[in-house]
């Protein structure tokens, strides 16, 4: 890539819309954090998958003891989209830059969204039936209405909610031990939001309107 040159986008692939480079962009010794970050990202991802056709094997298998089983496919086909695209742009992404810019601001927006979503996890490994859920508890309806099958798809949701609620919490301790290493503070990140804003177009215009309502100027 020449110097000044602007990367070509390359992520997603299939509709690139950003550049996402952590061997260019993240500096060599936090690496391999990030690469782990992202593979609990893509693991996410997978999961998801796993829950909705789990779920739609119980809706399909009409285990007498499930109730909301239609609630809950509903709910985890939602969840294919919106935690997607919510885990990457609150958490995964704000965490890259974080590594990246070396930036107290983004490192709060992922302690702050991460433990949202270690409580995702965990939430959804209980299963709560009608909740988009195949877990725990959908799994033994599941076992007393005899269906097997079913049973089995819960079960390995199950131990998979639970194995990525484990690795979740450990690479939330890790980042935040990295956190405190470098010094970073809550008054840090907040100047940077507060820069951030007073450098973007909507802060900009809400200060010329301010500017202008205080002078008379209506331009």
């Amino acid at each position: 890539m020449a110097s000044g040159t602007r990367p070509a986008l390359n992520f997603p692939p299939l509709y690139p819309i950003m550049y996402h480079a952590i061997n260019v962009e993240v500096p060599a010794g936090d690496r391999r954090t990030v690469r782990t970050l992202f593979y609990m990202w893509l693991a996410l991802e997978a999961m998801l998958v796993l829950n909705s056709v789990s779920c739609l094997i119980v809706l399909v298998s009409n285990a007498a003891d499930v109730s909301n089983a239609g609630a809950s496919f509903g709910s985890s086909f939602v969840y294919l989209f919106t935690i997607s695209a919510g885990s990457f742009f609150l958490w995964y992404r704000p965490i890259y830059n974080a590594y990246m810019k070396d930036s107290s601001m983004f490192f709060y927006l992922f302690f702050v969204f991460n433990g949202f979503h270690i409580l995702f996890d965990a939430y959804m490994a209980v299963g709560v039936p009608g909740a988009g859920s195949a877990g725990i508890i959908v799994m033994l309806q599941c076992i007393s209405s005899g269906k097997k099958a079913a049973a089995a798809f819960c079960g390995i949701s199950f131990a998979l909610w639970v194995l990525h609620f484990v690795v979740s919490l450990f690479m939330y301790i890790k980042v935040r031990r990295h956190y405190r290493l470098r010094g970073h503070t809550f008054s840090e990140a907040k100047q940077q939001a507060y820069l951030g804003f007073a450098q973007s177009g909507a802060g900009q215009a809400a200060a010329g309107a301010y500017i202008r309502s205080n002078t008379g100027t209506f331009v």
